[in-house]
């Protein structure tokens, strides 16, 4: 029962997606009509609603990641292989669970909003510069998260072939270098970094939507079949 309960738990935060992993309003319509019709109102909802994306986002990996160390645990308990991966196991919990402690900290999208019209708009500069890390940075902890999971699984024979997760290089992004070149522009490369800002997450869904769907599609199976 065990088992189930946490391949549910696997499964809960897979779905949960629907809801979390959110695409906007096309971003010509939203920079080219409503924010002008809007009185420029439409650009901090859209602010707003970047910010509060990362952070459901950051919210749901983790607790998705967390989830399928569980099952793991569960499945290789009730098949009496706990001591081949306990070590594992517990480096790959320790090693998520400082990630998203150190290196993925919420970047609180309404504390973000209020600082940033505080400070006349330059908080909101560091909230972007978060964001743009936030985006990178997610990918290189998933791709971690996965091959580590694969040498545990192939140790407890759940799966022969790892489930992958390929980094988006795209989104390696230098936020210096966007802000020198959005100045010397006079704000016109400001165009270019809006349009990335508001696309690159809907770039890399899929990628782990993917991901996802291959380890809640394994433990569905070793959950029948065990």
């Amino acid at each position: 029962m065990e088992q189930i309960h946490a391949v549910r738990q696997v499964d809960r935060y897979v779905h949960q997606r629907r809801a979390t992993d959110q695409r906007f309003v096309s971003w010509p319509l939203y920079y080219f009509l409503l924010r002008w019709i809007t009185l420029g109102i439409y650009s901090i909802v859209i602010f707003y609603r970047r910010l509060k994306r990362a952070d459901l986002f950051r919210d749901r990996q983790a607790h998705y990641t967390a989830a399928t160390i569980t099952a793991t645990r569960q499945f290789a308990e009730q098949h009496e292989h706990y001591g081949a991966a306990r070590d594992d196991l517990n480096d790959l919990w320790r090693f998520m669970e400082e990630r998203f402690e150190d290196e993925h900290k919420p970047i609180r999208a309404g504390v973000s909003l209020t600082l940033s019209f505080l400070t006349l708009g330059i908080y909101g500069f560091y909230a972007t510069y978060r964001t743009m890390r936030f985006w990178w940075e997610i990918q290189l902890t998933e791709q971690d998260f996965y091959d580590q999971l694969g040498t545990i699984w192939a140790k407890l024979g759940i799966i022969k072939y790892p489930v992958t997760l390929e980094v988006n290089e795209n989104l390696h992004r230098s936020f210096g270098i966007y802000l020198f070149l959005t100045i010397i522009t006079l704000g016109i490369f400001w165009i270019v970094w809006d349009y990335r800002m508001h696309t690159d997450p809907e770039k890399i869904y899929p990628e782990f939507h993917s991901a996802e769907d291959g380890v809640l599609g394994a433990l569905r199976t070793v959950d029948i079949h065990g």
